[in-house]
């Protein structure tokens, strides 16, 4: 590593680590504030110190996750305008050294930031996932949230209601609907409440509903098989059960139930092409999750992309600061805007393949980033 390597190195990475922890700062002290009331509620049962590692150290990574790739092209671009602002990259070229010789640690270094973005989203971000989904408010899952529609993936069975309490695990004005392939007499039932309990000795772990509405009179219904094992039992077949009670034996997820697709954003790619290959999934639908998988493979070559296309801009350009700024923030503006058109387009099946819907952004600006690493090269 020679000299200059070094030099435009530190200098990268210095304002990279500025960027980010300012920015890091300010995200703290807004959401401290706001939160105040709460997170010192909070802070009687554990220590500040404890609680503010707890609830900010997974959000600095979700941040770096988010950042990163924009803070290396801030970093980047930087660099290269305090060069050129000091006459230093006039020298270098007069030198007989390139501009993409001279620029080679900054482009190194930009890829090690995406690289590590990879690493934490696939390797960390996902292990704190129960932690980012959580507010002050349900921290201890204190709260409650609206109750959307649950389908398990397994049998088809989808679980409605009006409320789901998080800590009590708690649905309100529960519905259950059983697959007409499944049952060909009992279609729905309906209850004031129902709870997920865990399993004992007795039976599964499922959802155990009480005060049934419908039917009328469950000792008069049948229970309904699945495989040889029971998926809806009724007092009828199981003498454990009161006369308004039923029992579902299904698999419910608490966190699932309450977070939904903010949980399922955390996950690693292995798991979501799992997921997509499930039969059913009950957040979202087919399209944006297939769109989902291929942004997420596809997103390190879009922060290069980005990193590529910024970054030439402004050598021997303007040596103004602003002007520097505004073309970073047109470059990501621009590429973010598609990205996001895109994957929308997607997502809605208006284009279609899914796949074309991550693929285009890359199409777009792939060529332009070839077109501007040529002028590092000239």
């Amino acid at each position: 590593m020679t000299i200059l390597d070094r030099y435009l190195l530190f200098t990268f990475l210095r304002i990279f680590v500025v960027c980010f922890l300012s920015f890091a700062g300010l995200y703290v002290v807004i959401h401290l504030f706001s939160n105040l009331d709460e997170l010192a509620a909070l802070s009687k049962e554990s220590s500040w110190l404890e609680l503010m590692w707890a609830f900010y150290w997974p959000r600095m990574a979700e941040l770096f996750d988010k950042t990163a790739p924009i803070m290396a092209l801030v970093a980047g671009i930087f660099s290269v305008h305090l060069m050129q602002r000091n006459s230093e990259l006039t020298a270098i070229e007069a030198g007989g050294i390139t501009k993409f010789r001279a620029l080679r640690s900054v482009l190194i270094a930009g890829v090690v930031v995406i690289c590590l973005t990879v690493a934490n989203r696939e390797l960390f971000l996902h292990t704190f996932k129960d932690r980012l989904v959580r507010t002050p408010q349900n921290w201890h899952d204190r709260g409650k949230v609206k109750m959307s529609i649950y389908e398990d993936t397994e049998t088809g069975v989808k679980v409605r209601g009006n409320e789901f309490l998080i800590g009590e695990k708690k649905i309100t004005s529960s519905e259950v609907q059983i697959p007409a392939s499944i049952s060909r007499d009992l279609f729905s039932v309906r209850s004031q409440w129902g709870m997920i309990v865990p399993a004992t000795d007795y039976r599964p772990a499922g959802l155990f509903l009480h005060e049934v509405t419908q039917p009328n009179s469950l000792k008069e219904v049948a229970s309904v098989v699945m495989d040889d094992r029971p998926l809806i039992c009724t007092p009828r077949d199981f003498p454990w059960l009161k006369e308004r009670q039923c029992f579902v034996a299904i698999a419910l997820e608490p966190d699932e139930i309450a977070y939904g697709k903010k949980l399922a954003q955390y996950r690693t790619t292995p798991e979501m092409i799992a997921a997509l290959q499930k039969p059913r999934t009950w957040f979202g639908n087919g399209a944006s999750d297939e769109v989902a998988v291929h942004v997420r493979i596809l997103q390190p070559l879009l922060d290069l992309t980005l990193l590529l296309i910024g970054l030439p801009m402004i050598v021997g350009g303007e040596r103004n600061i602003f002007v520097a700024s505004g073309i970073g923030f047109l470059v990501v503006g621009g590429v973010f805007l598609v990205n996001l058109g895109c994957q929308t387009l997607g997502a809605a099946h208006l284009l279609e393949p899914a796949a074309l819907a991550a693929w285009l952004p890359l199409i777009i600006f792939v060529p332009v980033a070839v077109l501007s690493m040529r002028k590092l090269k000239n």
